[in-house]
């Protein structure tokens, strides 16, 4: 386990300690106002605060004995238990012990105790039996006395001058990182009039104004430097290490494999990556909810990875890396991957008025599906998951943490999820940009590039624009055309196009200019914008003016909604044809001229050293077109042939006989089984060659 540091062992002491002293003030209304759902809310609450912390801490003894209590109180919600004097006796004691616990980790740094007793009592009360609290209270209080009999209470010696850290709400640390927002946007503003003082100094040619300028230019950046130190710091107040949530997640995968009777093999680095307290909270879930899909859905039984050539215990790796303001987490299992037939045949069923477009996504589009509620593609649902329930639960929670969620998944070999989200969310970082003179700020986590291009370059279909970037035909909407009536039209001087992505979607947002990146505190949206569901806050920029933040999902929504032409099959008529061959041959000389002359010719080259490694290799992949030699060792490719027609998928395959063999039987046998076309070494020819096939194919 990685060492724990010692400012993160003494928050949680304290605030365990702060937490228990509520609950007990909770135990005792419960017993005075029986039914105070509020207040039971509350004790479950914190326990299961308590209970939360101290599993991701590894300290297993407070995380049991708050457990027990957790699981009394929901005896106590579902009317099993009442609230009497005997349980308060009970919980006050546990409570005592946890107390105790947590001194331990303050003085020897772990919580190793004895606390069986305790939870054998807990247990009992939990499940409605009569218990003898006082018997078991007096004993508590007869072994403790023993045990700290001639120890004077470390806490009482303390004084004042001791202390060496205190708590501090996170609603504060937010009230002071507002408050340097602040700062810093004025300290914007006295930069834009240093500006037009360093203006009028040109115009008037003012010596003593320079001089005095400049030390102010000095005093602002010297400020500005400090400004931002200082605000890092506070920032920091916030910040957690992302192991406390990566931590419990190996033991979380070991007993959840064998519960369902695979075996599964956990890598997760070490990582001193700190994160947001905020984005660590919902960052738990995100990665339960994975974790059970990923063993669940995505590793095979051991049977199965067997029968598929795999070995029978499969891996779940866990890998963090951080890129300058944002963490990339990537959670990956060698499993079963996606079947994107599948999730396509589902789709239609539950939308079919969606049917022509759901037939002409592409793979990586249909990925949006599984973040549909109650999408999944299993005949039968396990308790622990299905691939895709839970997933909108997933989506909405990465929404919260401003970050995005992306799919990989090859059939057969398994299946990434890709966490994209920033280390903190006391700001949002994001660019500037201008549209017809108005000035929006758009989040970064959801741009993936910044292009520039001419008028020329766009593709105009059915009045709508669009542009070729790697292979993919991108709509691109002029960002005015969202507050004015422009209907996608691109505006006359605008190359600057910033490609966002939500849902596997692209789409081009061409604006006036990007201005700047910024990294800014988001503020509410006034009462004024509340009706513009394309926005989501406000910041203010250097001149302490108001730029409205853009939601780009909500932003794509409306712009697909503009969309006229079908994009998939412009994309299948336009795009180039990758045709597969394969060349048989037992001379490696033979078989390197063939590649050289089919792959200068851009088509895609396997080999094969005679008809049986040949048959091998199309039952596993597909080919447009087999050459074949005729006589090699083990089987010829007269038998080859013959195999190959038998085989349903290779019926209509054009196969060509490449040999040296010109009589006239050996062309009829090849003939009469299929072969279509015959070409002898003697007459062989680069072009003769190259001719054949593009006729066969028809291209």
């Amino acid at each position: 386990m990685a060492k724990i540091s010692s400012d993160i062992t003494e928050s949680f002491v304290e605030e365990t300690n702060e937490l228990l002293e509520q609950s007990r003030h909770d135990v005792i209304t419960l017993k005075n106002i029986q039914n105070d759902e509020n207040t039971l809310a509350k004790l479950l609450r914190n326990l299961h605060t308590i209970k939360g912390n101290a599993r991701m801490l590894g300290f297993l003894k407070i995380e049991k004995l708050s457990h027990a209590l957790e699981d009394i109180y929901k005896s106590v919600k579902d009317g099993q238990v009442k609230n009497s004097d005997r349980l308060v006796k009970l919980v006050f004691a546990v409570a005592d012990k946890i107390q105790a616990c947590t001194s331990s980790i303050k003085n020897t740094g772990t919580d190793e105790c004895d606390i069986e007793i305790y939870l054998q009592y807990c247990d009992k009360i939990a499940a409605g039996e009569l218990i003898d609290t006082d018997a078991f209270v007096a004993s508590l209080n007869r072994n403790e006395a023993n045990d700290a009999d001639g120890e004077e209470d470390e806490e009482a010696k303390g004084s004042v001058g001791d202390i060496q850290s205190i708590r501090i709400k996170l609603s504060r640390v937010n009230e002071i990182i507002t408050a340097f927002d602040t700062m810093i946007t004025r300290e914007f503003h006295l930069k834009h009039q240093l500006d037009e003082l360093r203006k009028f100094e040109e115009r008037t040619e003012n010596h003593d104004l320079s001089k005095i300028r400049k030390q102010f230019e000095s005093d602002i950046y010297a400020l500005e430097t400090s400004i931002f130190s200082v605000q890092e710091q506070v920032f920091d107040l916030r910040m957690l290490p992302i192991s406390l949530v990566l931590r419990p997640l190996e033991n979380t995968i070991a007993i959840e494999s064998l519960n369902l009777g695979k075996k599964v093999h956990c890598i997760i680095p070490s990582s001193d990556i700190a994160v947001d307290k905020v984005i660590l909270e919902e960052l738990g879930d995100i990665l339960m909810h994975l974790i059970r899909n990923a063993l669940d859905h995505g590793i095979e039984s051991p049977e199965e990875r067997k029968a598929c050539g795999k070995s029978e215990e499969g891996t779940i790796t866990i890998s963090c890396v951080r890129e300058t303001k944002h963490i990339e987490l990537k959670i990956t299992d060698d499993g079963r991957g996606l079947d994107y037939d599948k999730i396509r045949s589902k789709a239609l069923a539950l939308y079919p008025e969606r049917g022509e477009e759901i037939k002409n996504m592409a793979d990586r589009e249909l990925s949006q599906f599984l973040f549909q509620s109650g999408f999944s593609t299993k005949d039968k649902v396990t308790e622990l998951s299905g691939r895709g329930v839970g997933l909108d639960v997933v989506w909405s929670n990465v929404e919260k943490i401003k970050g995005r969620i992306k799919i990989e998944s090859e059939l057969g070999k398994g299946t990434s999820f890709i966490l994209y989200f920033p280390l903190s969310l006391s700001t949002l970082q994001g660019l500037f940009v201008y549209s017809n003179k108005d000035k929006y700020m758009i989040p970064s986590q959801h741009i993936v590039d910044i292009i520039y291009r001419k008028k020329s370059e766009y593709i105009t279909l059915q009045n709508q624009s669009y542009l070729k970037l790697s292979d993919q035909l991108i709509p691109c909407f002029s960002l005015s055309s969202l507050f004015y009536d422009q209907r996608g039209a691109l505006h006359q001087d605008a190359d600057s196009i910033l490609i966002a992505e939500y849902m596997e979607q692209r789409i081009g947002i061409i604006v006036d200019q990007v201005q700047q990146y910024v990294s800014l505190v988001v503020k509410p949206l006034p009462k004024s914008y509340k009706n513009f569901s394309i926005l989501q806050g406000i910041v203010f920029d250097e001149h302490y003016d108001i730029v409205p933040i853009l939601h780009v999902p909500d932003i794509l929504k409306k712009f697909k909604s503009l969309r006229g032409y079908d994009i998939k099959k412009y994309e299948a008529a336009t795009k180039k044809r990758t045709v597969r061959i394969l060349a048989v041959d037992d001379s490696a000389t033979t078989r390197n001229i063939e590649r050289s002359i089919l792959e200068s010719a851009d088509f895609n080259v396997d080999t094969a050293v005679d008809g049986i490694d040949a048959l091998e290799k199309a039952k596993a992949k597909q080919y447009d077109l087999v050459m074949t030699d005729k006589d090699m060792p083990r089987m010829t490719g007269l038998v080859l042939l013959d195999n190959l027609r038998r085989m349903e998928q290779y019926k209509e395959v054009p196969v060509i006989l490449v040999s040296a063999d010109q009589s006239q039987k050996t062309h009829d046998e090849f003939t009469q089984l299929g072969a279509s076309a015959i070409i002898t070494k003697a007459d062989f020819e680069r072009s003769k060659l190259i001719g054949t096939i593009k006729e066969l194919i028809g291209e």
